[in-house]
């Protein structure tokens, strides 16, 4: 598997260079405004759960998936690997914003860890809805929920930084209850989802 995800680390420095500079510009807003900086953490991470979709389109368009199929890599190794890379890209956008709130200051350091664990838990349940689908109807049609995901992400964006300069709102309330029941509902989503992607990719007609 160490392959494998060395291999979609190689894809990520060639293809995804848009995700870096999009990374790079709301970083520096979250620099200049840091109230930007929960919202902006929480689009980023994701469109980071969304990557191994963009991989997979990048497999279908080279044909990888036929060449994997003569490699000693069982289906098992596949699917995990593009479930760990999700999480990796997470866990890096997360570390990058939370070096920004050490160096630059801004919202309160226990609201903002809160904000980042939400907002991992959040994308892991987007990409426990989109990988199997993207698997099961290909790259073309799941696309369409990378799309829809992004959408929501940037609504998302939005609502948290209304919530975070809003003097009325009383959101650690609203944190606290999610942060008892969103990672069970992740961490269950997330395993069930890569259990149900090993049978479909398994089932999967490589040619």
């Amino acid at each position: 598997m160490k392959a494998l995800m060395l291999k979609d680390f190689y894809m990520i420095k060639k293809y995804c260079r848009s995700y870096l500079l999009v990374l790079a510009v709301f970083s520096a807003v979250s620099v200049f405004d840091p109230t930007w900086l929960p919202s902006a953490m929480s689009l980023l991470c994701v469109m980071a759960a969304m990557l191994p979709v963009t991989l997979m389109a990048y497999d279908e368009r080279s044909h990888w998936n036929e060449y994997c199929a003569a490699l000693p890599y069982g289906n098992g190794a596949f699917v995990s690997s593009k479930y760990v890379l999700c999480l990796i890209c997470q866990l890096a956008v997360a570390a990058v914003f939370l070096l920004i709130r050490i160096i630059g200051g801004g919202a309160d350091m226990t609201e903002f860890l809160i904000s980042s664990f939400l907002a991992i838990c959040c994308s892991c349940v987007f990409a426990a809805i989109t990988l199997p689908l993207v698997l099961w109807l290909g790259v073309e049609k799941g696309r369409v929920l990378y799309y829809v995901f992004i959408v929501i992400g940037f609504a998302a964006s939005g609502a948290l930084k209304s919530l975070s300069i809003s003097e009325k709102a009383d959101i650690r309330a609203v944190f606290d209850i999610l942060a008892a029941v969103l990672p069970i509902l992740a961490a269950a989503a997330f395993i069930a989802s890569w259990a149900i992607s090993v049978i479909i990719y398994g089932k999967k007609e490589i040619r």
